[in-house]
């Protein structure tokens, strides 16, 4: 897991957790915001927004959820989570 060596295991469990459980709300432990314009786009219909989570100082995840996805007409709605980019450098 590069997540866990670059950052520690506690922290990448904090952000795991987070998206696994709560990707939708503000996390207690570390900051996240919502991405304004173009980066903050859904990426399609009932996408969140883009969220910027900071995992620490120097690694920054950005992601959206459905909670309602379907991946074909037939198929069962579950919720996920697409991380859309890992950033290891400081702003």
């Amino acid at each position: 897991m590069e997540l866990a060596d670059r950052v520690g295991v506690e922290s990448a469990n904090q952000f795991w957790d987070h998206v696994s459980m709560t990707p939708g709300q503000m996390p207690e432990i570390n900051g996240s915001c919502i991405l304004r314009g173009k980066a903050g786009a859904p990426k399609g219909e009932g996408w969140s927004r883009t969220v910027h989570y900071e995992v620490s100082s120097m690694c920054r995840i950005d992601y959206q959820y459905k909670d309602n996805y379907k991946n074909h007409a037939d198929g069962d709605v579950h919720k996920v989570v697409a991380i859309l980019t890992i950033s290891y450098s400081s702003h």
